[in-house]
């Protein structure tokens, strides 16, 4: 995204089955997987939790609950042993207002997630 947020971050490392927040929390920041893998699961409408996805290295998580201002969508889990960077909300707030150029980033980001979202639903269509 941005090398400022790169310096922003605080990286620790996380062990497998630790739950970096739950689906309904406010979001406290985003987070930016480094290494490991973390499961993203979400609670169906009959009360079940179901997976997601699996969040891999490179990948940003709590950013569109931190850009629409609602809650988690769904409850995040490391796997496996990661390493994890995260920026407090608002020091990503205030860091993305001072540098207008950056939206553009986050906006190509939310618009990969949107796109993520459509090829789960052509698979899901398409194994009924």
């Amino acid at each position: 995204m941005s090398n400022a947020l790169t310096e922003l971050q605080t990286i620790e490392r996380w062990p497998a089955g630790r739950v970096l927040f739950r689906e309904g929390d406010q979001p406290k920041g985003i987070y930016f997987l480094l290494s490991g893998q973390i499961d993203l699961i979400f609670s169906a409408r009959n009360g079940y939790a179901k997976p997601l996805r699996v969040a891999e290295p490179g990948q940003i998580l709590g950013l569109s609950a931190i850009v629409s201002q609602r809650n988690h969508d769904y409850s995040a889990t490391t796997r496996s042993a990661c390493e994890i960077g995260f920026v407090d909300c608002k020091q990503f707030l205030d860091h993305v207002d001072h540098r207008p150029s950056v939206w553009f980033n986050v906006l190509q980001l939310l618009s990969e997630d949107v796109n993520a979202c459509y090829d789960c639903i052509r698979s899901i269509t398409a194994a009924r």
